[in-house]
Order: C-alpha cells, then sequence, then structure tokens
C-alpha cells in the first residue's frame, strides 16, 4: 500500500517509520528545508540544549558558586544540536525508506497535492503541527532561541507552561524577568499545591511575578496600566493548528480525531499537535497509532496516564488528577534531597476510592523519573497496596514516591 504523511515532526516522523515498518511505500511532505517539525527546530530541542549549561549554574548557585554563560553561548549550542538532530530525523526517513517531498500541501478528495501534482496512495497521515502566535509587538517562544541581538529585560506575557520553563531559562541566562499572569498563581488549570509552589519559588529566584494582572501591548507596554519598559517581549502561549490546505478536517478549532486517529474523511488520519495535545511523546504515540491504523490494523490510541514535564530545576511533572484522596511529601522527607541541598519542592500522590493510582504531581529534582513511574503505575492499573511493594534504590528521588505511596491510605 501506498502512504502518504504531511510533516515532519514527531507524530509524522512516527507515522512514516511505523508504516515502513509495516510495509507500506511512505511518502512523507513538508515545507521546511530542515526536517523536524517545530519540536525540532524551534521548541524542544533548542530550549533543552541552552538549559543543559544553566543547570550547572543552578546547581552552583546552591554551594555558593558562580557558573556563567553568554546568551549567545546558549544559542549557539541550540544551533548546533538542532542542526544535529534534524539531519538524524533525515537519516532516519531516508534508512526506512521513506521518500521526502518538499512543499506546501493540500487535501482534496482524500488525496494530497504539493505544487498542484496529486500524490496517489491509499491512505494520510495529517500531521502538520502548530503555528506561533503573531501579535504586534511581541515575539513568541520560537523566536528565543535565534535572536542574534542583545537584549537584557523582558516580559512574559502568561505563566502557564511557556511562562515558566522559559521564565527559568531566561533568568538563569541573567536576564531581567517579569511575568505576567491573569490569574492568581503561576500555571493555571493545575494542582493547587503546585501552583503556590512554583509561584513563591520564582518570586525567591527574583523573578518579577506579577499574578491577577494584565499586559497591555501597543506603542507603549502597559502592566495594569501603568508603563513598562522592556528590550523583549514574549507571548507565551496561543498557538494555532496549522490547518492550512487541510481545513474540511477541522471540528471544533482543531482537526477531530476518534481514538483510532480516524477524521471525518474516509483513509484520512491525523496525529500530533494538530489534534490538539502539547506534547511530543503524545505526538509519537498517536503518530505510531495512526501508522498502524493506515495500513490496515486496529489498535487504540490510549492516552489516559500521559506524563508531562517541565524542564526547570527543580524540575515539575504530573500525570493524570490529583483530586481526592491525596498524600503530599516534603522533599525536606528525602534523604537523597537532604544530601544534595535539594529540598525545594514536593511530591503528590492520589488515589481512586477503590485502591488505584489517581494522578500526582511532582516538584522536585527528577521529577520526570518520579511521575514517569507513577505514570506506568497507572498504565498497568496497579492499586496502591501492590504499588507499595516497588522495590527503588537507597538513597534516591524515587523513594520519595515510594514513601508516599506507603503513607497513602484508600
Amino acid at each position: 500500500m501506498k502512504l502518504t504523511v504531511v510533516g515532519s515532526g514527531p507524530a509524522g516522523l512516527y507515522s512514516a517509520l511505523t508504516a515502513s515498518e509495516q510495509g507500506a511505500k511512505v511518502t512523507l511532505v513538508d515545507r521546511s528545508e530542515r526536517l523536524g517539525g517545530t519540536c525540532v527546530l524551534f521548541g524542544c530541542i533548542p530550549s533543552k540544549a541552552m538549559m543543559s549549561p544553566l543547570f550547572l549554574s543552578y546547581a552552583a548557585r546552591k554551594y555558593g558558586k558562580s557558573v556563567e554563560f553568554s546568551y549567545s553561548e546558549l544559542e549557539d549550542l541550540a544551533r548546533s544540536v538542532v542542526q544535529r538532530v534534524s539531519k538524524g530525523v533525515e537519516y532516519m526517513l531516508e534508512s526506512a525508506g521513506v521518500e521526502v517531498v518538499r512543499g506546501e500541501a493540500e487535501l482534496h478528495s482524500g488525496k494530497v497535492q504539493v505544487g498542484g501534482q496529486s500524490l496517489e496512495s491509499d491512505a494520510v497521515v495529517v500531521a502538520t503541527g502548530t503555528e506561533k502566535p503573531n501579535i504586534p509587538g511581541t515575539i513568541a517562544s520560537d523566536d528565543l532561541h535565534f535572536l542574534d541581538r542583545g537584549f537584557n529585560s523582558v516580559l512574559l506575557i502568561g505563566g502557564g507552561v511557556g511562562g515558566v520553563e522559559y521564565g527559568w531559562l531566561l533568568h538563569l541566562a541573567g536576564k531581567k524577568v517579569t511575568i505576567v499572569e491573569r490569574e492568581d498563581q503561576l500555571l493555571p488549570g493545575h494542582d493547587r499545591d503546585l501552583r503556590v509552589s512554583v509561584t513563591s519559588h520564582f518570586k525567591r529566584l527574583g523573578i518579577d511575578v506579577r499574578t491577577n494582572s494584565t499586559a497591555e501591548i501597543s506603542e507603549r507596554v502597559k502592566i495594569n496600566g501603568q508603563p513598562g519598559d522592556f528590550d523583549l517581549v514574549v507571548f507565551t502561549f496561543g498557538r494555532k493548528p496549522a490547518v492550512k490546505g487541510f481545513e474540511d478536517l477541522v471540528g471544533n478549532k482543531w482537526i477531530s480525531v476518534n481514538e483510532y486517529m480516524e477524521t471525518k474523511v474516509n483513509r484520512v488520519y491525523a496525529a500530533g499537535d494538530v489534534t490538539g495535545t502539547f506534547t511530543a511523546h503524545e505526538a509519537i504515540h498517536k503518530g505510531i497509532v495512526a501508522g498502524l491504523n493506515a495500513t490496515g490494523l486496529r489498535r487504540r490510541y490510549r492516552g489516559d496516564a500521559v506524563p508531562k514535564v517541565l524542564y526547570t530545576h527543580p524540575e515539575i511533572a504530573y500525570v493524570g488528577a490529583t483530586e481526592g484522596k491525596c498524600v503530599k511529601l516534603s522533599m525536606t522527607e528525602v534523604v537523597r534531597a537532604v544530601a544534595e541541598k535539594s529540598t525545594e519542592g514536593f511530591i503528590k500522590v492520589c488515589v481512586n476510592e477503590d485502591g488505584t493510582l489517581r494522578g500526582g504531581v511532582a516538584f522536585s529534582e527528577r521529577a520526570e523519573d518520579i511521575i514517569s513511574m507513577l505514570a506506568l503505575l497507572m498504565q498497568l492499573h496497579v492499586n496502591v497496596q501492590d504499588a507499595r511493594e516497588l522495590m527503588v534504590p537507597h538513597p534516591s528521588y524515587l523513594e520519595g514516591l515510594w514513601e508516599a505511596l506507603r503513607r497513602l491510605k484508600p
């Protein structure tokens, strides 16, 4: 069979690789000269490349030492990593026998057209991702890695995931950071304990956090009606689905899909951010499901226990819901954290009435590992009594999860 995939981000990449493994002849279309989509070119990869040296800066501060990196050094690192990872995507597709076509794609009568030419295929996977906000007088987080100009003061509009992660990065990079958030704490929509702790932590770091506040962008920036002076204004939210040429697939803003990644058009599938999910790992697994089903299998996407991470230090990670019966454990109770002067934050785990794990959040060192372990237990439907049998190393940060599970009484 023949499959056309549109988009080379995580969803498109893994749709193409998966379908190729199933024996399909795959053509991948992308409008950019460099492959990898937003994650590789502008988002997850360059931001993590810039953050990596800053983790050293943060760790050194705990011991009264100083390690500094210039912003231009961080940008150079981001560029080199983006180039390498993008080339890696290109190599993976080439090795899998996937043909890559550059150009703007459109969908007509279930067929993809590029430059007026129709690509013959038995099925289509749309993985076109999202587009950054375009607000006059601002830049988007996509632009922060490739500025090539000096700046000192930064206003981040929005204290959600993007505002928090980039606020931490810019502060550790030596910039004067102000975050404006409409609600009373950072990270709206998240666990209340997490919001309070992160907001307090950011203020102690020296970040100017303006909650219950709004920003007006015109000829002069105003916060709550008062003028402010900033070298950069960054709009941290408001991404829109990239659906030009695929408008017929759109439901409520996003391309609508069912659990099989099927759209309302027969033999047309969609995966990734264009369907309204915003992590690369969700995109990868949706892409795999789309690739399998497009080649004739019948696989459901399971998204009930997806771990999510903000790569600040301490890290922020969460999975599931944190309502109902919960236990909250301070990092001051975790021996490894005490040994490493990393006692900021907490671990919180919640359980359903039947004893199954409901979700959790960690604001701590190794939060990514802690919550990934919890997500695995949830995916396997392990109840809290059996989860207590989990044997973890001592001393480790995972002991914080184990201790919370031990204290949790359904």
